[in-house]
């Protein structure tokens, strides 16, 4: 759906156009005959490499705002995979997939990935990611419990260090999962937690006329600035109580070094999706840093701690 968002922000011209033609011309008898351009037909690309993990890679087209489908799929592409300069893959795009995978291509800290792509039309896409550095999770302490809106919670702090002297993009995870004795995965889902730490809301009015947005945790050095900092959280008490019989509950905090492009590209999403109901707001653009097209090429590297609780019986 991301790539079907990129295209909403011409709906939204659209619609305040006709309301401002049907209000100037309401009394008048004249015909107006307004031409709209389709769109579409623009490159997509998207790739997300995270150290240590597999690259995935979308390739396809742009469909035009009055389109029912996300994306148009591409049966004449290809795309060139560069890693510190050098090539170390090219492929013919796999026309049935929406996802693909190249296995065998380790993702490290510090690697600068450049994505290219093309078809037989001689359309062109390319974009460059600098894979960031994880930053450790130092400690994780529980400070109190609390309550809001009837909901209690138990308040952690994330202890971790900002490095110096570079701009740090952040993003906060958090995955319960179920295991059973014998350590089988029985349920897993994402958590939301109380983000009370004030990095949290630093320009959290950005874009947006309401404020108030949550960006999905996400966050700068902006206030922390290469210093040591104790990153507040309230995980709710629901997903801490003691687990069944035979099982254990795995907390699992996840903290994502990003890029600046997919941190400004995260941001910039969640505010178009925010205000896009809102018939008084101006067009929300969405960050890409892609050359001949649209979409996004970031970067991100993770690190996690956890928190287990163990059940009676559980072996």
């Amino acid at each position: 759906m991301a790539i079907k968002k990129m295209q909403k922000r011409l709906k939204i011209t659209i619609s305040g156009l006709l309301l401002l033609i049907l209000g100037t011309f309401s009394s008048c008898e004249s015909d107006l005959h307004l031409q709209l351009k389709e769109g579409g037909g623009q490159l997509v690309l998207f790739a997300f490499p995270t150290a240590d993990s597999t690259l995935s890679l979308h390739l396809s087209r742009s469909v035009n705002h009055s389109s029912l489908d996300d994306f148009e799929r591409i049966y004449d592409g290809y795309l060139a995979l560069y890693r510190n300069g050098a090539r170390v893959d090219s492929f013919a795009w796999p026309y049935k997939e929406t996802w693909a995978q190249r296995t065998g291509l380790p993702v490290r800290e510090g690697d600068v990935w450049t994505i290219r792509g093309g078809d037989s039309k001689g359309q062109r896409i390319s974009a460059t990611t600098t894979i960031p550095q994880a930053v450790a999770i130092e400690g994780l302490d529980s400070i109190g419990r609390g309550s809001k809106n009837g909901d209690s919670f138990i308040q952690y702090e994330l202890i971790f260090t900002d490095p110096p002297e570079i701009d740090n993009y952040y993003q906060l995870l958090i995955f319960g999962e179920t295991r059973d004795s014998l350590n089988h995965l029985l349920n897993r889902q994402t958590l939301n937690y109380g983000k009370t730490d004030e990095v949290f809301y630093i320009r959290d009015q950005e874009g947006s006329l309401l404020g108030g947005i949550d960006f999905l945790g996400s966050f700068s050095d902006y206030l922390i600035q290469g210093q040591p900092h104790r990153l507040q959280i309230g995980i709710p008490s629901v997903y801490l109580s003691n687990p069944n019989p035979g099982e254990k509950q795995v907390i699992r905090l996840c903290l994502l070094s990003l890029s600046p492009d997919y941190y400004h590209y995260l941001r910039s999403r969640v505010v178009a999706e925010y205000n896009y109901d809102l018939p008084v707001v101006d067009p929300i653009k969405i960050y890409s840093n892609t050359t001949g097209g649209l979409g996004l090429v970031g970067g991100m590297s993770i690190a996690s701690d956890s928190l287990v609780l163990i059940g009676s019986d559980y072996e």
